[in-house]
């Protein structure tokens, strides 16, 4: 009897209707922010269902990347969603936070239209706020703000608001201005998004990724995006010969699904790809 294939989630949206899932353009978004800041809420709103735990407590619900997909509007959206930055001593003992994010970055295929930083309005800015924005400067480079959206969490949809509260707050006004002024407050309903809310989220997806394709970068890749993949094609040679019967493309899919959460056989090189003079995050 041949071995069973084990295909991680997202695999099965491009089988069965296959013709029609392949017409379905990708959008491919990871989430990054703080313990509690709502990434988890906020990507089950974007995806349009519930794929992500998410609850109102103090201990973090995402403790490595998860993976969500969802057919929506026409559009296939992949996301990943990360532990929080800034997670308590005893979630690090079994997570390392910054590995997690790193090798989510570089290993995800072919990079990331948006990077959706989720900013929780229920909580004043702190030195740690702080720290934190200038530990992910670090971790993701410039670059990273021509790709960048922010949401703001636990926020009524009242922009008249959010501009008081940024005005006690210059540095997130000056992280906007980095982001070109891409924000989108997501409400204060912790079981719904509104509507109105991820519509406008899906409009300023669209220009963002419009803009970076006219110029030619249409997704935010790691610099250690190139380094990763090559050890990537090793478990993929490794994959398909173990499993002569699934395609090359798929086999990449698999092997790079399974790398994102920590699976990889070459996991200890893929977490060595860093920059000893880059923060980390803690």
């Amino acid at each position: 009897m041949a071995e069973a294939v084990h295909k991680p989630a997202g695999i099965e949206e491009l089988q069965g209707s296959t013709a029609q899932a392949i017409t379905l353009k990708e959008r491919r978004i990871i989430l990054i922010g703080k313990l509690g800041a709502g990434k988890s809420h906020s990507g089950n709103g974007i995806l349009g269902k519930t794929e992500f735990e998410s609850k109102r407590c103090w201990s973090s619900v995402t403790r490595q990347c998860k993976y969500g997909s969802a057919a929506r509007d026409g559009f296939l959206y992949r996301i990943y969603d990360t532990p929080g930055v800034n997670s308590p001593e005893e979630l690090q003992t079994t997570v390392n936070v910054e590995e997690d994010i790193r090798r989510c970055l570089y290993c995800t295929s072919p990079g990331f239209h948006a990077i959706v930083l989720v900013l929780s309005a229920a909580e004043r800015i702190t030195k740690e706020d702080l720290q934190m924005l200038k530990k992910l400067d670090g971790l993701l480079g410039e670059s990273a703000y021509k790709y960048m959206i922010l949401v703001i969490s636990k926020l009524e949809n009242d922009e008249n608001e959010l501009g008081k509260m940024m005005c006690e707050a210059p540095e997130i006004v000056k992280l906007n201005v980095k982001c070109n002024s891409r924000h989108v407050i997501f409400g204060d309903d912790p079981k719904n998004i509104p509507f109105e809310c991820v519509r406008k989220f899906d409009d300023i997806l669209t220009k963002l990724i419009k803009e970076n394709e006219w110029q030619g970068k249409e997704y935010y890749t790691h610099k250690y995006y190139e380094k990763a993949t090559r050890i990537l094609e090793k478990d993929k040679e490794d994959y398909m010969r173990d499993h002569p019967n699934v395609s090359e493309g798929e086999t990449f899919e698999i092997v790079r699904s399974r790398a994102t959460e920590g699976f990889s056989p070459r996991d200890t090189e893929l977490r060595g790809l860093k920059d000893p003079n880059c923060c980390s995050i803690s």
